[in-house]
């Protein structure tokens, strides 16, 4: 048979899905047994011709060699498995080999190189092997369908490689693979298990563009980027329906898995995002593993380093000891627990909107810019216990259905908690607020926030707090607590409670009681200072609902409570308690109150208040008495001298309460001192053991004087007497007279003494 053309052709519009759009002719000559080529004969004319793979690869190899530009196409071709195991495919052209839309048993480059590039593009392929192989030209293997397993380890592509709308029913391995120009596997679909363990891509130099891409790629088994290095990169849209491992895998530029799904486990533990790095509205439907994660960001600072927003977690998320700079969770789901246990964002972080339906554990956290977490939704336990908020945190509106544990946190700026909801308990036991003093907002604000189980401020440090129209159901705890300034207004909500501050400090600020049910506040061995108590129309019992007991009172200033404090008779140990209170840690005895008056007295006399002084002493000796009269019948311990030295210092404070008021009444002994003579010149003028030379007023006339006279000289003699004048000219007659007589010199000088000693508090305003 002559030498002719090969009579294949290829028709595209009988293949509608082919790219071609003219009809392709085959370029090469016939074999001389048959009317095609050995690339287009078919199989069983190949077999009995003797045609081998062997020579169908060396026709391949002496075409490299033509300078007829079409002489590499392949097109349509039925070939065997073709090896070119540790050859060199150079030919004297650079046209690259076309295999569009053949069908091939295999393809072998294994230690082999070709410089041509490759063309696969809608073929069929059963195995392709290029292990360690480089090749130096483009390949295009769009849409192409490799039904066995694909193997490229250690290889290298030193231009761009093209798998979109590939499907790979085998196993597809990729270790060590380079990829130095720009790859796509985009909308590919792998069947088996894909591994691209420490592959390597570097792509072209522009930013905007990935240098390899598997977007809308489906993965329907396991797949494997373990310690790959990837410059930009996009699995935008992709489909992991087994495991996903990318641990270790760095990537140097953008990284972009938005709208992924992760039907199995998707693992990026210890993963290193070199550059911005976006998962927005991905979903991971079962673990998602990223401790120890590193989200460095670019240079670009318009741009969040790493965002999740809209992403959705329907199991575990762990980010255990990942780093981030700027991110954003804005409108994340997380129907599992979430774990940022030891993370650390040195960036502004959005979580915004934040739904997370299973334990949330931020502890050991830090937060080095600002941490948004508004309008957030937990629903199950929050636990930041010492997180290090070093910017401003924001968690306005969050609603907490669970306990919100936030013991030993730190805020070293501002933090607003305003109108959140805390439906379990709220712990922020030895937090610190460290915010900066401001006159015009707290640095720490629960303004409006609801707190509707217990409340625990245990032994947290406030620069400046605000707890204005803030609602508790229950009992809260300041004990211990330490505020420089503090404005507290509280709602009472369904159910009776009080604040507790015992052992707290309130340097300044103000405490208000609403119009409503008023709210009380123990402030047993609390210290408080420029602390302004006011009241909605109820300033007549508003120190009622604040318990001192020890309370420090530094430098506090009892002058806007004059009126009220006149009208109780200056008490302020009195407490109006509700249903909540009852368990304090001091209990109001005969000497507490003692030294609670002392302690007032004390800052009433710093702050130059001697009313408040007066009456707190006048007090003070009060519950003194009543200590020792405690003492006298309850304490069976005491010998009889020690007893008796207790009732002589009662009957020293009830003289001294009687006659001077401690030396706070100076018209009581003033009183006494200027009437307490007529009193004893009326027991003169009875006569009979009263009697004097003056006469009775039952018997004028013994005397010979009328009743006034003898009742004038009775009352003259008794003031000479008390005076201790003496002039002698009346003298007392009866026993009782002369009794009288003699103790009325001695009442002088007592009552006298008394009256000096007060005059001179007076005068002075000490104590």
């Amino acid at each position: 048979m002559s030498s002719s053309s090969c009579r294949y052709t290829f028709d595209p519009s009988v293949q509608t899905d082919a790219h071609l759009q003219t009809t392709w002719e085959c370029p090469h000559e016939a074999h001389p047994e048959s009317e095609f080529c050995v690339f287009h004969m078919s199989r069983d004319e190949r077999a009995s011709l003797d045609v081998t793979g062997d020579d169908i690869v060396g026709e391949l190899r002496a075409n490299l060699q033509s300078p007829d530009t079409r002489v590499n196409e392949y097109v349509g071709a039925d070939l065997p498995h073709l090896s070119l195991t540790y050859q060199d495919i150079n030919g004297a052209t650079n046209h690259v080999l076309n295999f569009q839309h053949a069908d091939i048993d295999g393809l072998d480059l294994t230690h082999g190189r070709l410089d041509q590039g490759l063309i696969l593009r809608e073929a069929t392929v059963d195995r392709l092997k290029l292990d360690e192989a480089v090749v130096t030209g483009d390949v295009d293997a769009r849409e192409v369908t490799v039904t066995g397993a694909v193997t490229a380890n250690e290889a290298t592509f030193e231009q761009d490689v093209r798998f979109s709308e590939a499907t790979f029913r085998g196993e597809v391995r990729c270790d060590e693979t380079v990829f130095q120009g720009d790859t796509s596997f985009a909308d590919a679909t792998f069947h088996g298990t894909a591994r691209f363990r420490n592959v390597e891509t570097s792509g072209s130099s522009h930013v905007l563009d990935d240098n390899i891409t598997f977007a809308n790629a489906t993965f329907r088994d396991d797949a494997s980027f373990r310690q790959a290095i990837f410059d930009y990169v996009t699995f935008e849209g992709a489909r992991f329906s087994a495991g996903s491992d990318f641990e270790h895998v760095e990537f140097e530029g953008d990284a972009r898995f938005d709208g992924v799904r992760f039907d199995e486990m998707a693992d990026f533990d210890e993963a290193r995002f070199d550059d911005d790095a976006s998962f927005a509205d991905a979903r991971f439907m079962q673990l998602a593993e990223f401790r120890g994660v590193e989200f460095n960001g670019g240079s670009r600072t318009t741009h969040d380093d790493v965002t999740f927003e809209g992403a959705t977690f329907e199991g575990e998320a762990d980010y255990k000891l990942a780093r981030f700079r700027y991110s954003d969770f804005k409108d994340a789901v997380f129907k599992g627990a979430v774990n940022f246990d030891r993370a650390t964002f040195t960036a502004r972080t959005d979580c915004y909107r934040l739904r997370v339906d299973g334990a949330f554990d931020l502890s050991l956290s830090s937060f080095g810019g600002q941490a948004n977490f508004d309008e957030s939704e937990f629903r199950d336990a929050v636990v930041a216990e010492e997180a290090t908020f070093g910017s401003d945190a924001s968690f306005e509106g969050v609603e907490f259905e669970a306990n919100a544990r936030f013991g030993e946190a730190r805020f070293e700026e501002d933090v607003s908690f305003k109108t959140a909801t805390f439906h379990g308990l709220a712990s922020f036991r030895g937090t610190f607020f460290e915010g900066e003093l401001q006159h015009l907002e707290a640095n720490a604000s629960f303004n409006e926030a609801t707190f509707e189980a217990g409340a625990e401020f245990e032994a947290a440090n406030f620069t400046s707090a605000s707890f204005w129209e803030t609602t508790f159901h229950d009992r809260a705890d300041f004990r211990q607590s330490d505020f420089e300034t503090a404005r507290f207004r509280v709602l009472v909500g369904d159910r009776d409670t009080y604040l507790d501050f015992t052992d707290a400090t309130l340097s300044g600020g103000t405490i208000s009681q609403g119009s409503g049910e008023p709210t009380p506040y123990d402030l047993t061995r609390a210290t408080i200072g420029d602390l302004t108590l006011e009241g909605d129309g109820n300033e007549h019992q508003l120190l009622d609902h604040f318990r001192f007991c020890l309370t420090e009172f530094d430098r506090f200033d009892f002058s806007d409570h004059h009126g009220y404090l006149e009208r109780n008779d200056w008490t302020i140990h009195d407490f109006v308690g509700n249903g909540a209170t009852g368990q304090f840690a001091v209990e109001l005895t005969p000497d507490i109150i003692e030294e609670t008056y002392r302690k007032a007295q004390d800052s009433a006399n710093a702050v130059g208040d001697t009313p408040a002084s007066r009456e707190f002493e006048f007090k003070r000796y009060y519950y003194n008495r009543q200590k020792n009269f405690d003492i006298i019948f309850n304490e069976y311990s005491l010998n009889t001298w020690a007893r008796g030295k207790k009732v002589a210092s009662v009957g020293l404070n009830t003289l001294m309460q009687v006659t001077c008021g401690y030396g706070n009444r100076l018209p009581r002994i003033a009183a006494f001192t200027f009437l307490l003579p007529a009193l004893f010149g009326l027991c003169y003028a009875l006569g009979g053991p009263f009697l004097t030379q003056a006469g009775s007023v039952f018997d004028p006339a013994a005397v010979d004087k009328t009743t006034m006279e003898v009742l004038f000289d009775n009352v003259y003699y008794s003031y000479i007497s008390f005076s201790t004048v003496g002039y002698g000219d009346i003298n007392p007659l009866g026993p009782a007279a002369r009794v009288l007589a003699a103790s009325q010199g001695m009442l002088n000088g007592l009552f006298f003494t008394l009256l000096t000693f007060t005059l001179f508090k007076r005068v002075l305003g000490g104590s």
